[in-house]
């Protein structure tokens, strides 16, 4: 009797190591399924991609969260879901001290806000300036329609459009995006240009996952005009891709439709953080299969048109 639960105990130990052996191989697996070239350090590897269901599971995502997220395109031809859309804080109980809010009353998301206070506290330690505001943040389908009536009222309507968009299809109903300006001593602002002291502000916005988010040479591809002040949050390795190819995000969504889960993926290295993404097209039922990685962490974006981007952190 004791030498055979001895066996089982020894066989149970056995199988156990075994399992405890498999788990590693395929966490070690996951973490060299890219062989990078010997002096890549910064930049992007597009790659094909062969999934493996060791390394990959399936979450079940409601096809609604196409219109969630981050990563999601708000234009005048993809109106914004205010059904999904994330709790808003003021901006004034969350900042830091390295610049302003125009009033108490101005909100955006909670990671928006975050990313600010990281943004201008290193634009702070850089010029010693304190005086950037954020004087537009989220705005709901009311108060979008006031600004542009406002707009056409003043402008005409061919000129106001350049400038305002239609309600229900601006990026302000989002929370993750905000106007910015310059105040004097006295608490006034002016137009935030971006040029001289201000310039950096649009050099490093992208380590802080930020775009301009209408740049003038695509006004074209945007159909919004030149806007230096605007700043849309869309993740640190999306602004990296995206400051790297000199993209505006309807380029980038478009891009990003190359790198479709089981052929290709983007793989990003930027300040020793490794990512992988790629874009899985939502399906014709209520819901869709979206492939993630089974270790790491990953989140999962909508983009307000047809399908999902999985971004995972290696």
């Amino acid at each position: 009797m004791n030498k055979s639960k001895k066996k089982q105990r020894k066989q149970g130990g056995k199988r156990l190591r075994i399992l405890l052996i498999a788990l590693l191989l395929a966490i070690a697996a996951f973490f060299c399924a890219v062989k990078l070239p010997p002096m890549f350090t910064e930049g992007l590897i597009e790659k094909e991609f062969k999934a493996s269901s060791l390394l990959y599971s399936e979450k079940e995502t409601e096809n609604t969260q196409v219109f969630a997220g981050e990563l999601i395109l708000v234009n005048n031809a993809h109106a914004f879901n205010f059904d999904l859309g994330e709790k808003k804080y003021t901006i004034a109980s969350k900042k830091n001290q390295y610049y302003r809010a125009k009033n108490e009353e101005i909100t955006l998301n909670k990671t928006t806000i975050r990313q600010f206070n990281a943004l201008f506290r290193d634009f702070y330690k850089q010029t010693g300036l304190d005086n950037v505001t954020i004087i537009s943040a989220y705005r709901d389908y009311a108060y979008q329609e006031n600004l542009l009536n406002e707009r056409i009222s003043s402008s005409g309507y061919s000129t106001a459009i350049r400038w305002v968009a239609q309600p229900g299809y601006s990026e302000h109903h989002t929370g993750l995006a905000a106007d910015i300006a310059v105040a004097d001593a006295d608490g006034n602002t002016s137009t935030f240009t971006g040029r001289d002291d201000y310039a950096l502000v649009g050099e490093i916005a992208w380590k802080y996952g930020f775009i301009n988010r209408y740049p003038e040479d695509k006004t074209a591809i945007t159909g919004i005009s030149n806007e230096p002040w605007h700043y849309r949050y869309v993740g640190k390795p999306h602004a990296y891709v995206m400051s790297l190819k000199n993209f505006c995000l309807e380029e980038y969504e478009d891009y990003l439709k190359r790198f479709t889960y089981g052929n290709s993926y983007l793989y990003v290295n930027m300040h020793g953080d490794t990512y992988m993404i790629y874009y899985v097209p939502a399906s014709a039922e209520e819901s869709t299969r979206v492939p993630v990685p089974r270790f790491g962490s990953y989140e999962i974006s909508g983009n307000n048109a047809d399908g999902f981007i999985v971004t995972a952190k290696k």
